[in-house]
C-alpha cells in the first residue's frame, strides 16, 4: 500500500494507529528514501522496479516529446500520454522488469488499484493488459466493461473532495469485498491517493489534511481485516510506504517564464520543485538557471559547465532532458512542521508541494511486516523505493529478470542478517560563480554496500 505523500513525521499513536501497530509488529525503516526528483511518477517506477528513473525511463510528471517540429509537454499522469513516450522511442513503458512482470512469469497474478492520477497505477504494471492482469484507477483506459461491472455492484464513484474520504474509502471497498476474496491476487498494490492530496491544497497542518492520514489508516485497516477473516494474514507480507515526503511552499516562481526570458531557444517543464530544460545548447540554459535566486543544484548528462552529472542522482539514461535542477529549499517550520521551498506558481497555489532535492522531500516512509520479517524492529541503515522490488524477488523466489538498482533488504528478513549493515556517508561538491558571487554546489549520499540513496543537495554560498 502506497500512502501518496506520506511523511514519516506524520505518522503517530493517535492518528494512525493501524500503521503505527504495523511497525511495532514489524520492522520501521528509520532511513527510508526517495529516488530524486522526489514526484510520484519518478517514484512509482523505483517502487514498481527496483530502478532510478533514468534506468526505469520515466524522469518526471512532465515530460517534452517532440511534435510537428517543436516540442509539447506532455503528463506522464495519463497512461495515454506514457504509451506517447513508449511510442516516440520504440521502447516499452517502462525500461526493464516490474515486480509484476517476474509474478507473471512464475504463474502468479496482479492487482493494482489507484485512487491518485491513472500513471501512479498503471506505472507499477504497464504489461498488465498483455499479462491477463489488473491495474483499475480512474481514467484508466481500456476498463469500460469491468467499470460497468463495478458500479452495477458498488454503485457509482462517489465525488472526490478534500479529503477525499468517500472517494478513498470506495476503492478500498472494492479491493476488500471483490478484488481480495474473489481474485486472490499474488501481488496486490493499493495507490492511495491520500495525504498527498489533502496535504496539497490545505497544508500539512490543516484539520483535512489531519482526516486525509485518519482515513488512510483506516483503509489499511480495512485491508489488514480483510486478510484476517480470509485466514491470509498469517502468510501475507506487508508493505506500506510512501513515494515521496513534502515541503511547506513559502515562495512562487516560474521556472519557464524566467528561463525563457534570458534564452531563445529550448523549453523549459515544471515539475513540482524541479525543472527540466530541453535545449541543444546545455551551456547557455546552464547560464540561465545560474541567474536565478531560486535555483539550487543543477545536472547535465555530462557534468559539464560546473554541473553534476544526471547520472550522480540516477536520472541519465535515453528519456532524461539536457538540464535537470532543483529549486531552493530550507529548514524552516510552517504550521510547527519542518521543511519548507520554494514552488513553482500554477493556476492553484498550492500550500505543499514536493520534487527537491530537500531532505523533506528524500525522506519517505517505509514499513514492513509479515511472516518474513523481523519482528519488532527498527532498522537504522538507509533503505528505499528503489530495495521493495528486489526484497519482494527474493521472498517470492522470482526469477532475476533485468538487473536492479535497489538492494535486498536483509537485514530486515527473519532469515537475514542478525545486525544492521555498515552505513557510508559522501558528499560531491561542484565550485560555480554566478550573480557576483562564487558558490558551491553539494549533493550528499547514504550507502550500504554498492547501493547509494541521495540524502539531500543544496547550493551554498562561499
Amino acid at each position: 500500500m502506497v500512502w501518496d505523500g506520506l511523511r514519516p513525521d506524520r505518522v503517530s499513536r493517535e492518528i494512525t494507529p493501524n500503521l503505527w501497530h504495523l511497525g511495532e509488529a514489524g520492522v520501521w525503516f528509520e532511513r527510508s528514501h526517495a529516488v530524486y526528483p522526489t514526484l510520484t511518477r519518478a517514484n512509482s517506477p523505483a517502487i514498481s522496479t527496483g530502478c532510478r528513473p533514468g534506468r526505469a525511463g520515466v524522469p518526471g510528471n512532465s515530460f517534452c516529446l517532440p511534435s510537428t517540429g517543436s516540442l509539447a509537454t506532455y503528463s506522464s499522469g495519463d497512461a495515454a500520454n506514457l504509451q506517447r513516450l513508449a511510442d516516440a522511442d520504440g521502447r516499452p513503458i517502462l525500461l526493464v522488469d516490474t515486480l509484476a512482470d517476474r509474478v507473471h512469469r512464475a504463474g502468479g497474478t496482479t492487482v493494482v488499484v489507484g485512487s491518485g492520477s491513472p500513471g501512479s497505477a498503471f506505472l507499477q504494471h504497464p504489461r498488465a493488459a498483455e499479462c491477463g492482469d489488473l491495474v483499475f484507477s480512474d481514467g484508466q483506459p481500456g476498463m469500460v466493461e469491468f467499470k460497468a461491472a463495478l458500479r452495477a455492484r458498488f454503485g457509482a464513484p462517489p465525488p472526490k473532495r478534500l479529503p477525499a474520504t468517500e472517494w478513498n474509502a470506495y476503492f478500498t471497498r472494492i479491493i476488500t469485498e471483490f478484488i481480495v476474496p474473489e481474485l486472490s491476487p499474488t501481488l496486490l498494490v493499493f495507490w492511495h491517493t491520500d495525504p498527498d492530496h489533502a496535504s496539497h491544497h490545505c497544508g500539512h497542518s490543516a484539520p483535512e489534511t489531519e482526516q486525509a492520514l485518519r482515513d488512510a489508516d483506516a483503509n489499511l485497516g480495512a485491508l489488514l481485516d480483510a486478510y484476517d477473516r480470509l485466514g491470509l494474514r498469517s502468510t501475507t507480507d506487508v508493505i506500506v510506504t510512501s513515494d515521496h515526503g513534502s515541503s511547506s511552499l513559502t515562495r512562487y516562481v516560474q521556472p519557464a517564464r524566467d528561463i525563457a526570458a534570458r534564452m531563445s531557444t529550448g523549453v523549459t517543464v515544471e515539475n513540482g520543485g524541479s525543472a527540466f530544460v530541453y535545449s541543444s545548447d546545455v551551456e547557455l540554459a546552464v547560464a540561465a538557471i545560474r541567474q536565478l535566486d531560486y535555483a539550487g543544484p543543477v545536472f547535465t548528462r555530462t557534468g559539464s559547465d560546473q554541473t553534476m552529472p544526471l547520472s550522480l542522482v540516477g536520472l541519465d539514461g535515453p528519456r532524461a532532458p539536457e538540464v535537470v535542477f532543483s529549486l531552493a529549499w530550507d529548514a524552516g517550520h510552517v504550521g510547527g512542521v519542518a521543511g519548507s521551498a520554494v514552488g513553482t506558481h500554477t493556476r492553484t497555489k498550492l500550500l505543499v508541494d514536493h520534487g527537491t532535492l530537500s531532505p523533506h522531500d528524500l525522506r519517505n516512509t517505509l514499513v514492513a511486516q509479515g511472516p518474513d520479517f523481523r519482528v519488532g524492529w527498527r532498522n537504522p541503515a538507509p533503505v528505499g523505493n528503489i530495495d521493495i522490488a528486489p526484497t519482494l524477488t527474493r521472498l517470492l523466489a522470482l526469477d532475476a529478470g533485468t538487473p536492479f538498482e535497489g538492494r535486498v533488504l536483509a537485514e530486515a528478513l527473519r532469515d537475514g542478517a542478525p545486525e544492521a549493515p555498515a552505513v557510508q556517508s559522501t558528499d560531491a561538491t561542484v565550485a560555480f560563480a554566478a550573480r557576483g558571487r562564487e558558490w558551491v554546489q553539494r549533493v550528499w549520499f547514504e550507502s550500504v554496500g554498492a547501493t547509494t540513496y541521495v540524502a539531500g543537495g543544496a547550493v551554498e554560498r562561499v
